[in-house]
């Protein structure tokens, strides 16, 4: 009944990669997605779900029930910001599922589809008070949490040019740092999104989900998302994976992509690292529910970098406008920030266990200045695993976690682990390197590390967007 559908997509493992390719409008592409990763989705809902809500839980120190309902209730709230397009998607996703024989419906797509917009508000000590009717997301009136996670991971850079070397095309590199919540480092998949309309696009991304960190398209646009706290978060906005895919939809240049992320609602403070490989160009955008903020390279600078604090401080590496920081400063637990020196410092202060680990940003200008014309992939994968902190001019030993968020917590993220509790097991889980992208989004090129944890001290394996789009399918 189904064949029609079906025959458009594949799922294919190569070098031990898992990679989904979808194909056709978006209701098909869902239905492939769900039908061929039903059991997957399953394990996401009934697994790796709940143990989000145990790291909800322990951050807010309620008890398990009581952050489900705060998480159910978050996602509630969420359910009208959702685009056609990708509703239509996640239409698709709960309907393969079940015509797989697994009674998944909409709703729990939906609610799935919060996850990491949630663990965002949730992931710093002042957080949005989900059973406040009156609340619109600026958390301050809500008062402070108790608690912080140890580690806030993600980072990127890209380089162009005579910074690049060679033939100066585009190379746009990102590592995703999260929890390895159960049933999670099993199911890390690529997806390859050919739409009926819109841009063919790379994404890495979970079973059930419709985007995470985003990726890049065959127009050479590439997108990345970074934790980048603010005062102003709400959940009545569309969720961070929903504005990366859109982005890689539609966007053919720079300004489309970032105009994807200022004229749309939006829920968490990030920080989108937007790059355009035709025109080599690249900004970062940094977004909260309220503001937005646009980052470009320093004059006759050909690269641009991104971690998990605010750039966006006047006068600081360029930036001319709203002082993204301020909003930043009682999220990150920060000192007077009167001035950029004073900023700075603060950002070093070493027994500040929320920033999250702000040496990362010096160490790649560093890097990106010490390899300056040669960021070759073997280059750009010793950038994206590196392990020394600048701030203690040490290097942390392979296998060893940082100590805090902000000693020893480097470009390679490893953070400890801790110990959370569902109703049904106790796990642990800490920070660390999901998967590491290294892109030619122009050629199609790219290198990946996604297996292990941290997946960037594994080893890189290469791939090409252009023919896993020309597979076969089933």
């Amino acid at each position: 009944m189904h064949e029609s559908i079906l025959s458009k997509g594949s799922l294919t493992v190569e070098q031990g990669v898992k990679t989904l390719i979808m194909k056709g409008s978006h209701y098909e592409m869902g239905f492939q997605h769900g039908y061929l990763l039903a059991e997957q989705i399953n394990t996401m809902i009934q697994q790796t779900q709940p143990a989000a809500i145990a790291v909800i839980a322990k951050t807010l120190q309620h008890d398990w029930d009581k952050a489900e309902l705060a998480f159910a209730e978050g996602a509630k709230v969420a359910q009208e910001y959702v685009p056609s397009c990708l509703l239509e998607e996640m239409k698709g996703i709960a309907d393969g599922a079940q015509a797989a024989g697994f009674d998944i419906s909409l709703e729990q797509i939906q609610t799935w589809n919060t996850m990491y917009d949630q663990w965002c508000i949730y992931a710093h000590p002042h957080y949005w008070n989900v059973f406040d009717e009156t609340s619109k997301g600026h958390y301050p009136a809500h008062g402070a949490g108790t608690r912080v996670l140890t580690g806030a991971g993600c980072s990127s850079f890209s380089a162009w040019d005579e910074t690049a070397g060679g033939d100066g095309e585009l190379i746009f590199c990102k590592n995703e740092d999260n929890l390895n919540l159960p049933g999670q480092l099993d199911n890390r998949y690529i997806f390859i999104s050919a739409p009926e309309q819109g841009q063919p696009h790379l994404f890495l991304c979970f079973p059930g989900m419709v985007g995470f960190d985003g990726g890049f398209n065959t127009a050479g646009i590439s997108v990345m998302t970074q934790y980048d706290a603010s005062i102003d978060e709400t959940m009545r906005g569309y969720g961070l994976g929903v504005l990366t895919r859109l982005a890689l939809l539609n966007a053919t240049n720079l300004e489309q992509a970032l105009d994807t992320f200022r004229d749309n609602p939006r829920r968490t403070g990030i920080a989108y690292h937007c790059a355009d490989a035709n025109n080599r160009t690249a900004a970062v955008i940094e977004a909260s529910a309220k503001i937005t903020t646009v980052r470009y390279p320093m004059v006759d600078t050909s690269c641009l970098w991104q971690t998990n604090h605010s750039i966006c401080y006047p006068g600081y590496m360029g930036y001319s406008g709203y002082n993204y920081a301020l909003d930043q400063q009682q999220v990150y637990a920060l000192g007077p920030i009167d001035n950029i020196p004073a900023y700075l410092e603060q950002l070093r202060q070493p027994y500040n266990f929320i920033v999250p680990a702000p040496s990362r940003f010096e160490r790649y200008q560093s890097l990106l200045h010490e390899y300056f014309g040669q960021i070759t992939p073997d280059n750009a994968m010793k950038i994206m695993s590196d392990r020394f902190d600048p701030f203690t001019q040490l290097t942390r030993e392979q296998g060893v976690p940082s100590y805090t968020n902000n000693i020893l917590a480097t470009i390679s993220a490893y953070y400890p682990e801790e110990t959370f509790t569902t109703p049904k097991q106790s796990f642990s889980a800490g920070v660390a390197n999901l998967w590491s992208l290294i892109a030619y989004p122009k050629s199609g090129d790219f290198y990946l590390a996604i297996d292990g944890f941290p997946a960037n001290q594994q080893g890189f394996k290469q791939f090409n967007l252009f023919a896993l789009l020309k597979k076969n399918t089933l």
